[in-house]
């Protein structure tokens, strides 16, 4: 379980580093999918970043999901400071068993979560069980398009040692391909992968 200062740490970087990919991630999220109302979930949401970024941009309301109860406690706190209280509910849960029901939710967003998914056909199916019809879900990572990744990179490597030499290389088995292979597995009928310089994206769309 992520401890009190693991977490502070990890706020601080998303916060100080990434805040430029949220709102740029929540504007193409919602262009892909084509709506500016209805319910959105971001899953493994750390402190609400991504999923209050959506909330900003548009008129949904958001379920924000994290397992590590120091970052419930912190994506409640950031709602309130935004003044986005009122739109947004947060759980402690996990995406092998997300505590919603069936076919609830219209856009889930979830950026660096996906690494730590234990069970991916499991998790997957998952996100497509809460989708309502017509609904989207993207998940991934990425480090968006050359003028923010350069920032990130430049600062990062201030930070911490594993980026002097650039973007660190990903994690053993979150690849592209294994990633197709887990979708074929959970049975998901439409998704596509799009790969970008330091990561990709992964959309399911469930029928409307």
């Amino acid at each position: 379980m992520m401890s009190e200062a693991d977490a502070v740490s990890f706020l601080a970087v998303s916060r100080e580093v990434f805040a430029p990919l949220y709102p740029y991630y929540a504007a193409r999220f919602l262009a892909d999918w084509g709506h500016d109302q209805g319910r959105c979930l971001d899953i493994g949401c750390g402190g609400g970043d991504l999923g209050l970024a959506v909330l900003g941009q548009s008129a949904c309301r958001g379920v924000l999901v994290d397992r590590a109860p120091v970052m419930v406690r912190a994506a409640r706190e950031h709602a309130a400071l935004v003044g986005l209280a009122d739109r947004v509910t947060v759980l402690a849960g996990d995406v092998h068993a997300l505590p919603l029901g069936d076919g609830c939710i219209d856009l889930v967003v979830s950026r660096g979560s996906l690494m730590f998914w234990e069970d991916l056909p499991r998790a997957f199916a998952e996100l497509y069980r809460v989708l309502a019809p017509g609904g989207l879900a993207v998940c991934g990572g990425g480090l968006g398009p050359p003028e923010i990744r350069e920032g990130i990179c430049r600062e990062m490597a201030l930070r911490d040692a594993r980026w002097r030499n650039g973007v660190p290389a990903p994690r053993p088995g979150t690849d592209p391909d294994r990633h197709a292979v887990a979708l074929r597995a959970a049975g998901i009928p439409d998704w596509d992968i799009t790969r970008e310089d330091t990561g990709h994206w992964i959309a399911l769309r469930k029928p409307a």
